[in-house]
C-alpha cells in the first residue's frame, strides 16, 4: 500500500483541540451543547515529539504534509508555527494546514504568512458565511479576529483558499462572500456541499443557549452559476461528476500519503481510523482480521517506516479492497464517488 522507496506525504492530525463547536464535526457532543464528546484527549504535537520521533532520513523522504484532522484545529497546537519553521526551512516540506482562522493574533499569522512566502504551501480558511453567519455553524469563532488573521496572512505573501461550506441559511450570501475572497487576495475560494447530512436534510443538535437548532442542507447544487468577480462572465473551471469505476481506488495509497492522528496512531486515512466514535471507519475491522493490536501501530512504539511496511497495509487492506468489504472505503475512494467541492481560481 505504502511505497518505502517513494516520497511521502502526510495528512497530520497534530492536536485534536480545537477552539469552535460546529456541530457536524465529530468532536462534537450533540446533546450536551455542543461541548466536546469524552473521547477527546486533548493530545497534540511538540517541536521536540517531531524531532525524536521523525528520523532526519524520513524527513528528507517527505514532499507535502497536509495540517487537517478529524478533531483538532492544527493552529491550536501550541508549537505549530515552530514545528513548520522547522520542516520547511530544513527540508523544504510543502505545508498545507486547514483551519477556521479564529485564533492565535495577527502578528503571529504574519510571521506564519512571511515563512511559507514563496514557497508551495498553503493555508486552507474554513469560513462558512459572513458576519451575520459564519457563526451559525462555526460555533465560537470570532469574525472581526477572521478577517484581521487573514489579512495578515496575506499580507505576509503566503497563499490562502477560502473555503465555504453551503448551508441553507448561507447560500444567499454565495457570490458576496466569494467577491470579498478576490478583494481580500485570497488565491481561490471553494464552494462546498457536506455529505453529512441526514436523510431529510436537516441536523439537529443543542446549541450552547440551550435551544435546539437545525442545520439545513442547501438548496443549490455544484456546480452553480458563480460569477468571477467584475466581469459578469462564469467561472469555467467548475465541474462536479460522479467517478465510475467499479473498484476501490485508494486515494491514500496511489498519492503514498498515509494518515497520523494526534495521539501518534497510524492509519490509511482520516476517514479509516480506530478512533472517531461517530464514524469509526474500517481501522478496526481491518485489524480484526489481521489478528494485530492497535498500539503496534502508534509512532511512539514503533518506527514510522516499520509500521508503514506491516503487512496490514501491505496485505490486509489490498484484500479487503478486492473483496469490497470496507464500507468507509467504497463511499470515499469507490464507484459512484461524487465531488462535493470545487475550486475556483481567483485573478
Amino acid at each position: 500500500m505504502f511505497k518505502i522507496n517513494q516520497k511521502y506525504k502526510i495528512h497530520w492530525e497534530i492536536t485534536d483541540i480545537c477552539n469552535v463547536k460546529c456541530p457536524m464535526c465529530p468532536r462534537t457532543d450533540i446533546v450536551n451543547y455542543c461541548r466536546a464528546v469524552k473521547e477527546i484527549e486533548t493530545t497534540q504535537f511538540f517541536l521536540d515529539d517531531v524531532k525524536r520521533l521523525f528520523p532526519d532520513k524520513f524527513l528528507e523522504k517527505i514532499t507535502r504534509i497536509d495540517f487537517c484532522g478529524n478533531f483538532g484545529d492544527p493552529c491550536m497546537a501550541q508549537e505549530f508555527y515552530e514545528i513548520c519553521e522547522f520542516l520547511v526551512k530544513n527540508y523544504n516540506i510543502t505545508i498545507m494546514a486547514s483551519t477556521n482562522g479564529s485564533m492565535r493574533n495577527p502578528a503571529w499569522w504574519k510571521k506564519f504568512g512571511e515563512l511559507l512566502a514563496d514557497t508551495e504551501s498553503w493555508f486552507e480558511f474554513h469560513i462558512d458565511g459572513l458576519r451575520d453567519t459564519n457563526h451559525l455553524y462555526r460555533i465560537g469563532a470570532n469574525w472581526d479576529k477572521i478577517m484581521e488573521n487573514v489579512e495578515a496572512f496575506i499580507a505576509g505573501g503566503a497563499q490562502a483558499d477560502w473555503h465555504y461550506i453551503l448551508f441553507k441559511h448561507n447560500q444567499h450570501q454565495l457570490a458576496e462572500a466569494h467577491a470579498l475572497a478576490h478583494d481580500m487576495g485570497f488565491d481561490h475560494f471553494v464552494p462546498t456541499l457536506s455529505s453529512r447530512f441526514p436523510h431529510g436534510g436537516k441536523y439537529r443538535f443543542l446549541h450552547p443557549s440551550g435551544d435546539m437548532v437545525d442545520l439545513e442542507r442547501a438548496t443549490i447544487s455544484i456546480p452553480h452559476k458563480i460569477e468571477k468577480p467584475g466581469t459578469g462572465q462564469p467561472h469555467k473551471s467548475h465541474t462536479s461528476v460522479a467517478e465510475k469505476d467499479p473498484n476501490i481506488n485508494c486515494k491514500s495509497a496511489s498519492k503514498n500519503r498515509f494518515f497520523l492522528d494526534s495521539r501518534g496512531y497510524i492509519s490509511p486515512c482520516c476517514w479509516v481510523t480506530n478512533r472517531d466514535v461517530k464514524r469509526p471507519g474500517d481501522m478496526l475491522k481491518a485489524l480484526t482480521k489481521a489478528g494485530k493490536d492497535i498500539d503496534d501501530y502508534n509512532i511512539r512504539n514503533k518506527s514510522i517506516e516499520e509500521i508503514l511496511t506491516d503487512d496490514l497495509f501491505t496485505e490486509t487492506f489490498p484484500a479487503l479492497w478486492l473483496s469490497d468489504d470496507l464500507a468507509t472505503c467504497r463511499k470515499k475512494c469507490g464507484d459512484k464517488r461524487l465531488n462535493y467541492k470545487v475550486k475556483l481560481r481567483l485573478e
